[in-house]
């Protein structure tokens, strides 16, 4: 048999196999929110540290091997090996989440001025081109909530349309006082490769969401330490 011949019948099996990853993908993603029910459901003591998390799919960490990979779940990490406390985790995000779906839907029967550290992350208002008027009036009453100086929300991906609605986030979050973690500075730099996404573009994978994470980690490590 040639090797042209070897090639044309393994092809197939190869496309097969490939094809078969988005699926595998996405009945992962659908039982991430089993496993954040869990940890929001963790007992409590009088040494937990509570992180509470809202936006869309990539803070639900849709994309990576395992929920815990994602930027919300290497945060509780990192915060259990700085500190040692542990750290119970409330995600209250949803796929598809718009800042007003947050305040609508996530936000609702939460005591988030005790939260120890409050993470948001959601880029839909500018996939669904939510007129700018909405976003910015959706946002100041989400920040205007949040504990500021525990809070960090993280600049919108490098998508096409972001400058305006960027510049709407950055005033915001200015205003209120609240952090942001830089998303172009870690996607630009070292995190500007393609091996980054997942089988559900424009998910991240694994790696994707470390540098992410990279973004938020000066934030929280400031927030973790005036706490201490």
């Amino acid at each position: 048999m040639t090797a042209r011949r070897a090639a044309l019948l393994v092809l197939p099996a190869l496309l097969a196999v490939v094809a078969l990853f988005p699926a595998y993908t996405a009945v992962r993603a659908a039982g991430y929110a089993e496993y954040w029910a869990g940890r929001a459901a963790e007992p409590e003591t009088r040494d937990t540290f509570t992180l509470v998390a809202f936006g869309d799919s990539a803070t639900v960490a849709v994309g990576a091997l395992d929920p815990s990979n994602g930027y919300v779940g290497r945060a509780a990490s990192m915060i259990t090996e700085l500190t040692g406390r542990p750290v119970r985790i409330v995600n209250r995000a949803a796929g598809g989440a718009t800042t007003g779906d947050v305040l609508a839907r996530q936000l609702s029967a939460m005591d988030v001025a005790s939260a120890d550290l409050v993470l948001i992350g959601t880029s839909n208002d500018l996939e669904q081109r939510v007129p700018l008027g909405h976003y910015r009036a959706h946002l100041r009453s989400l920040l205007a909530v949040l504990p500021a100086a525990r809070s960090v929300i993280s600049d919108l991906p490098l998508l096409p349309g972001r400058d305006a609605y960027q510049e709407v986030l950055t005033q915001v979050a200015d205003e209120h006082g609240v952090a942001r973690a830089d998303f172009a500075a870690a996607f630009t730099g070292e995190g500007r490769r393609l091996d980054v996404f997942s089988f559900l573009p424009p998910h991240l994978n694994d790696r994707g969401y470390g540098y992410w994470f990279e973004a938020f980690r000066p934030h929280i490590e400031l927030i973790v330490a005036a706490g201490s």
